[in-house]
């Protein structure tokens, strides 16, 4: 995920990391506006390829959320979601689970070097600096790692019951 990394590499060194900087990052990596709304100081939804970028927050506690890899969880008959039944659709849920936490472990293996080559070191799962890391969401599986003031994390997470399961890459 190259596309990420470039932009990884626009904010390392920035100081705040304001939507503003993100926006910036972004573009100057070559991303593409995706959507803007009327009134917002900056653009928050970005595109370069397949892949889709979100700028959330603003201010030191903004962060840019890249959507990797996604799976839709249903696995009632007519494709909605309306009749989810946890018990039912349980082995559809593992299943989408372990085929994250698979991707998440092969995106995890292609960033690690060139992380270590821009002094990024992974953060300790345990404790503190991994809560600072995720922060505070819940993620199914994930990676991170620190340089300065800049946190680069992986992670599989399903934000709800009735929302696709997701590898997203994170910048704080």
């Amino acid at each position: 995920m190259n596309e990420v990394l470039a932009v990884l590499d626009q904010l390392r060194d920035a100081g705040e990391l304001s939507g503003e900087t993100a926006a910036d990052a972004l573009g100057a990596a070559g991303w593409a506006v995706n959507r803007q709304f009327a009134g917002e100081s900056f653009t928050r939804h970005w595109e370069r390829g397949e892949l889709v970028a979100g700028i959330q927050g603003d201010g030191p506690d903004a962060r840019v959320e890249f959507s990797l890899w996604l799976r839709a969880v249903d696995g009632d008959e007519d494709g909605d979601a309306d009749d989810w039944d946890p018990d039912a659709d349980a082995d559809d849920l593992d299943a989408a689970y372990e085929a994250a936490e698979a991707a998440l472990a092969g995106l995890v293996n292609e960033a690690e070097a060139p992380l270590a080559a821009t002094g990024f070191t992974a953060v300790d799962e345990s404790g503190d600096a991994d809560e600072d890391a995720t922060g505070g969401l819940d993620y199914i599986a994930h990676r991170a790692w620190r340089a300065g003031r800049r946190v680069f994390l992986r992670g599989a997470i399903q934000d709800d019951t009735d929302l696709p399961v997701r590898v997203v890459a994170v910048v704080t």
